[in-house]
């Protein structure tokens, strides 16, 4: 058996060794010529379309791939802010499939990673941004696409078509971006990021090959607990299609108070409206119907017809805006199935501002409010309201309280009722009993009914108008200057009098806070009194002259010597408006004779059971709360 010496073998391997170093020597130097031509081959394709790819780091490895950090691409020409920054990519080459299909093929990973897109409308960012697809030519498959925008996560897969003719390949045309599907898309999903998360999951296609670039996807959503658009949802749920002419979105909404089914739709993406309809149903299963438009670039919300018993009260309590601009004080009792046609919500201005073109209430209504802490009961309401500029129109609003009925047409700003006709018919002075409190005499067969046109107004010297007043079946007590004459005569007229009923017609005039009565005509069973006079609001005061005459069977038995008892001076501030006698007049003097004390001095005028059952049907309506300072 033969030996091979070392120095034998050394010989033999030297040039087999020298041929391998050679070859790694090439292949290495070849490895870095071909990464080395990539980059520049890159860097060449971008800068043909005015474009720069810069990293704060980055490594090129024929095997280990491409690994940039904190990527900015840009426009070569003009200051403008970079296209797209993304925190951390990494490009590998798959050689096994490259070699197999004998074309390059790469895959593309991105985790968690922050990325921002830039056009001509502004910047999106994406966080966190998660990619992972194998680009191949003509195709990319992306395996998971992961997309995060406050509160709003996408998570998709899909594949995208791209052109595999050289000449395309080596486009030299300027790159553009535009975003607005992607900025319209997250406009629409835009949740509140400080409420739980909202999920999307599902499946695109987009195709490159043609301009303008083709792409759809089927998408479902879900969360729990989200915030949409300033409404709280406790569970949501969205199924549809999004693609490059617009979107079609099925949703299933719980609010706080009721639910919602909603049907959106969008035919493109420039500056056309998202458009809604569906049912929203109230938490005692009550439904309306609706067609509404939102223009997010305008962001002005038009519900153009709405229709059903819903109580929208309630449901509009969802949305915060809209909620703390309700009325606390009032509750419903039955809401009335309602038509109401092009309600705006303009959400650009601050605060935000709306208007209402008609809501025609198609049956009753019943609420309750609180007026001075005390519940008083709206029944039967109907009528139509509407409002615009501020203002709240009031065409034909009728309905029953206190015992009574009233009809209101006006427009009002929230300090005066213009161009009004009002009317209060038969109301129940017995139902002021809660805000009287202890009252002296019955009121349960009282009436008071009231007619007015023109301006009523907090602040006095803006009501200007006419109307006429009537009380009737009202205790005497409770009757202006009636009431003051059986006091003023208490040995002439009888007390069995006084205890019984009476009743008053005025006719006045309002203008600039002035109201002149001429007349007043009050009555009971044994006295007549007649007035005329001016009660100014602005100054607090009251001036002028009655008249009294007897009636009835003291009015007989005084026949022969005069119906005129005497004529009286009523003046004085509203809080303590005197009535005093000027004395008997012709033949009723000689009713005095020998009797000094006939006649007081002056008493006391007044109208509390009058004055509430004035202001407070305009309580109860809203209106005329205590007045501002300098209104």
């Amino acid at each position: 058996m033969s030996t091979v010496s070392a120095p034998s073998l050394a010989r033999r391997l030297r040039v087999p060794l020298i041929v391998l170093a050679v070859v790694a020597t090439v292949l290495w130097f070849g490895c870095e010529w071909l990464v080395s031509r990539a980059q520049v081959q890159v860097k060449e394709s971008l800068a043909a379309r005015g474009l720069s790819l810069t990293s704060k780091s980055e490594s090129w490895s024929l095997w280990g791939g491409i690994t940039l950090q904190d990527a900015v691409l840009s426009q070569v020409s003009g200051n403008r802010p970079p296209l797209l920054q993304i925190s951390a990519l990494h490009v590998d080459v798959e050689w096994g499939q490259s070699w197999e299909h004998g074309t390059a093929i790469t895959r593309w990973l991105a985790e968690d990673a922050v990325l921002t897109l830039q056009d001509e409308e502004g910047a999106i960012t994406v966080n966190p941004f998660t990619l992972d697809s194998v680009v191949r030519e003509g195709q990319v498959d992306v395996a998971h696409l992961r997309l995060g925008q406050g509160a709003l996560l996408v998570d998709v897969k899909g594949e995208v078509l791209t052109s595999t003719s050289p000449s395309e390949g080596r486009d030299k045309t300027p790159f553009t971006p535009d975003w607005q599907s992607l900025r319209s898309v997250f406009r629409t999903l835009s949740f509140n990021s400080e409420a739980g998360p909202f999920q999307i999951t599902g499946e695109f296609a987009v195709d490159l090959r043609n301009s303008p670039v083709i792409w759809n996807a089927d998408l479902r959503g879900a969360g729990q607990q989200v915030e949409w658009r300033g409404v709280p949802l406790k569970n949501a749920m969205v199924e549809g299609q999004v693609s490059q002419g617009g979107l079609r979105l099925s949703g299933d909404f719980q609010l706080t108070q009721g639910s919602a089914l909603i049907e959106m739709s969008r035919e493109g993406w420039s500056q056309t409206p998202l458009n809604l309809s569906g049912t929203l149903t109230d938490s005692a299963n009550r439904s309306d119907e609706f067609e509404a438009a939102y223009l997010g670039r305008a962001r002005t919300l038009t519900i153009a017809r709405l229709s059903g018993p819903a109580d929208l009260l309630e449901l509009a309590r969802n949305y915060p805006l809209l909620g703390s601009q309700l009325p606390t004080a009032l509750t419903v009792k039955t809401f009335p199935d309602i038509l109401a046609k092009d309600f705006v919500l303009d959400l650009s201005q601050e605060p935000p501002v709306w208007t209402l073109t008609s809501a025609q209430l198609r049956k009753p209504a019943a609420i309750i409010v609180t007026v001075r802490d005390q519940p008083l009961a709206i029944e039967g309401i109907t009528g139509q309201i509407s409002r615009q500029g501020g203002q709240w129109h009031f065409d034909d609003l009728k309905g029953q309280l206190l015992g009574g009925r009233f009809m209101l047409d006006a427009s009002y700003d929230g300090r005066i009722l213009t161009d009004s006709q009002v009317s209060l018919q038969a109301l129940r002075l017995a139902r002021l009993k809660p805000w009287l409190g202890k009252i002296s005499a019955s009121l349960d067969d009282s009436d008071l009914s009231l007619t007015y046109r023109g301006a009523i107004c907090s602040n006095p010297i803006r009501s200007t108008g006419s109307g006429s007043l009537i009380l009737s079946n009202a205790p005497v007590v409770h009757i202006p200057l009636l009431e003051q004459t059986y006091a003023l005569f208490p040995k002439l007229l009888p007390d069995r009098g006084r205890a019984g009923a009476g009743e008053f017609q005025v006719t006045f005039s309002m203008n600039k806070g002035v109201a002149t009565i001429d007349p007043f005509k009050g009555r009971s069973e044994a006295v007549t009194v007649t007035a005329t006079g001016t009660v100014d609001l602005v100054k607090q005061y009251v001036q002028g002259r009655a008249r009294a005459n007897l009636r009835g069977v003291v009015g007989r038995i005084t026949l022969p010597l005069s119906h005129v008892l005497t004529d009286m001076e009523i003046s004085g501030p509203l809080d303590d408006i005197r009535v005093s006698p000027e004395g008997p007049i012709g033949g009723a003097k000689g009713l005095f004779q020998g009797t000094a004390k006939a006649a007081k001095g002056s008493v006391k005028l007044s109208g509390n059971v009058l004055k509430e059952g004035l202001t407070l049907p305009f309580e109860a309506l809203g209106m005329f709360g205590k007045q501002k300072a300098g209104e």
